[in-house]
């Protein structure tokens, strides 16, 4: 039997599905989070200009949520696997809906630029938390305390992108992702700076110009451009492609540390 859940509200919205694999009980508390992190997302990303839709689907595991992925072909959808045997709290305090939901702010940039929409979910998702009042930490300490444990593989020759991709292929996610959240962090540092503004803030104007428009990464970056009216992110990208990515790193690195990855 169908069974979905639907709110609407300002921007497009969202729906549950699968909410027939859990009993009434469950299906209040799976509610209640996925709405409590769509509200959270919209507030520091803005109102994203489509429905989205969210599936559940029942995983027994040592966690609230062990998996989840976004499906960009039609509907913007994220697909997540829950326990529903922990409580509300444990939901709301876990990353992975607010990285998800994240994903669905730009548009698929394709396997080769994943380590770009990894590292935006995984910066986002602590900026989403932060305002939500649910980090536990302060922003800066989060990003250190997951970025530090993977910067030795960005003391390397070969780009940071470079770097990036490899790790992907060999499915060494946590180097990747952060690899490519530190991107973000020096443009929002940048951004803060120079212009007085924040990327959640770029973000949110964002999806009311161009969201539905962008199709890949250069359209994206432009599209940042444009809004500052000045070139940040395209010349911040070409360096993060080409540049060696210990010096992207550099700051992470003491003046002792010669040794190289690549």
């Amino acid at each position: 039997m169908f069974n979905w859940f639907a709110w609407a509200g300002q921007g497009g919205g969202y729906q549950i599905q699968g909410r027939q694999a859990f009993d009434e009980i469950q299906q209040a508390k799976l509610s209640q989070w996925l709405e409590h992190a769509v509200s959270a997302t919209r507030k520091t990303l803005g109102p994203y200009p489509f429905e989205m839709q969210l599936i559940l689907h029942p995983r027994k595991a040592n966690q609230p949520v062990p998996w989840a992925n976004t499906w960009r072909e039609g509907r913007q959808t994220v697909h997540f696997y829950v326990d529903p045997r922990f409580p509300e709290q444990k939901f709301i305090d876990d990353w992975t809906a607010y990285h998800e939901i994240s994903h669905l702010a730009i548009p698929y940039l394709g396997s080769w630029n994943s380590w770009f929409a990894e590292g935006f979910a995984s910066f986002m998702q602590y900026q989403i938390m932060a305002e939500a009042g649910v980090l536990d930490t302060s922003l800066e300490a989060a990003y250190r305390a997951k970025i530090a444990p993977q910067v030795r593989w960005y003391n390397s020759q070969y780009s940071a992108a470079t770097v990036a991709r490899r790790l992907m292929q060999n499915r060494q996610y946590p180097p990747a992702y952060w690899g490519g959240a530190w991107f973000f962090v020096v443009a929002d540092g940048q951004l803060q700076q120079n212009y007085g503004r924040s990327l959640t803030q770029l973000l949110s104007r964002y999806q009311e110009c161009c969201r539905m428009t962008d199709q890949n990464i250069e359209q994206l970056l432009d599209s940042w451009d444009g809004l500052l009216q000045k070139p940040l992110f395209v010349p911040l990208h070409k360096q993060f492609e080409t540049a060696p990515a210990k010096v992207f790193f550099r700051e992470w690195f003491s003046a002792e540390d010669t040794g190289s990855n690549g």
